[in-house]
């Protein structure tokens, strides 16, 4: 009794009362539940809102009852949709072990729990979980010295924490240690984040600095500079020059990324952006090109352009990226659909693509096909058709994967349902 008034009180904030599908995904068994999906689809009861209730059992469920690393993982998971899970978050915080402390730091991210509190209580434990959890909550100047001791913590977790916390505080007198963690810190997650962290704390001494670890810095780590030169503490101290610079010379992923962030900005630099844009969509790699598709801006006719050539490339992962952009634009909608319905016919992995893009653009001639994907023996297809039903608005197929044998798939899903819980159906 008390383990179904403690997970169940997830459902709270959905103020409904539990159906029989909730109660078998809150207690029983996944067989069970898949046969009790099919029952209430059958018998109608799967509307959005009996679905969205579902979603909550499924991942207060995952996050309940799993332990140890694959616990982490699953807190993870569902990050982007933790605020309708925090009574179940609340309760699985009680704990002592990692992934409670990780309850913890998602409930701290929601503006749910005390800095302060977290600080004094957690930045001396023996855990680097809960280390973690006050790293994260110092971002404020009263924390900045052991926020800044954080930088150094024996666990990544809490380095990576401490970085982030810097990167909200924005305190120049972090610069020196966050460049010292983007030079020599041994975790390759806490790197990127410590060069974003210093962009935006810093000025002049950042930009030079990020002269110096360029030529040795990977593609993440180049990304993560790219992003801080265009933050306000750098943009005017040579970020815009830098920016310039690197998407015009560069080539991949790395000029990309640069003319994107100049394409929204004003005057010659947007038109700079675009233009490199457009090059790379025409004559990029192919990783380049489907970038490229995607980050330019419409406003410009050279882009217009270069999409629309591509929608009829003959490598036809660039051709679907083309034909999904230009789906979402009203001169272009009605061709780009019709040729991504005939390359969605087939059942290779193109195909797929199509699909999702045109579930994307709200059309609904590939549910069928969407449907029978929920039952293919690769998991991410799975997970891309239930993804691209909610997408249509077709809660009561996409539950299906609320019940899916891989539990990703059904923690992916029953995040994505949460996330469009404030959203109109289409």
């Amino acid at each position: 009794m008390l383990r179904k008034l403690w997970i169940g009180c997830a459902l709270a904030a959905f103020g409904c009362a539990s159906n029989p599908a909730v109660e078998t995904a809150l207690h029983g068994d996944l067989a069970s539940l898949k046969r009790q999906i099919r029952a209430e689809r059958a018998d109608g009861d799967l509307d959005r809102s009996a679905v969205e209730e579902l979603a909550a059992a499924v991942a207060s469920r995952e996050i309940h009852s799993s332990r140890g690393q694959v616990a982490e993982a699953r807190m993870e998971r569902v990050r982007a949709c933790s605020r309708p899970l925090a009574p179940v978050l609340r309760a699985r915080a009680r704990r002592s072990d990692d992934a409670a402390a990780l309850a913890a730091l998602l409930l701290y991210e929601r503006g749910e729990l005390d800095a302060d509190d977290l600080v004094e209580r957690h930045a001396r434990a023996a855990s680097g979980a809960w280390r973690a959890v006050a790293a994260r909550a110092s971002s404020s100047s009263a924390h900045a010295a052991r926020r800044r001791r954080f930088f150094v913590d024996p666990d990544e977790r809490a380095r990576r924490a401490a970085l982030e916390a810097s990167f909200e505080a924005a305190d120049p007198r972090d610069v020196p240690g966050l460049l010292e963690a983007a030079r020599l810190d041994p975790d390759p997650r806490a790197r990127p984040l410590a060069m974003r962290a210093a962009g935006a704390s810093g000025g002049q001494q950042v930009v030079t600095a990020f002269d110096d670890l360029w030529p040795r810095a990977n593609e993440d780590e180049r990304k993560a500079i790219i992003d801080a030169w265009a933050m306000p503490k750098l943009v005017h101290s040579g970020g815009r020059q830098r920016l310039v610079a690197t998407a015009e010379s560069m080539r991949g992923a790395q000029s990309v990324a640069a003319a994107a962030i100049l394409s929204r900005m004003a005057g010659a630099d947007a038109a700079l952006g675009a233009a490199i844009l457009a090059r790379a969509v025409r004559e990029g790699a192919e990783g380049e090109r489907q970038l490229a598709i995607e980050l330019a801006p419409f406003w410009d006719s050279d882009v217009r352009k270069a999409v629309h050539a591509a929608a009829t490339d003959p490598e036809l992962s660039i051709r679907v990226a083309a034909l999904a952009r230009l789906a979402e634009n009203s001169a272009s909608r009605s061709a780009a659909r019709a040729h991504l319905r005939y390359l969605s016919k087939s059942n290779d992995s193109i195909a797929l693509e199509a699909r999702a893009a045109l579930a994307r653009a709200g059309d609904g001639s590939v549910r069928g096909a969407l449907i029978a994907a929920l039952e293919r023996r690769n998991p991410d297809e799975r997970r891309i058709a239930a993804l691209s039903l909610l997408e249509l608005g077709d809660y009561a197929q996409a539950a299906s994967a609320l019940a899916d044998d891989d539990p990703e798939v059904r923690t992916d899903v029953a995040c994505s349902v949460l996330l469009h819980r404030r959203k109109p159906s289409p």
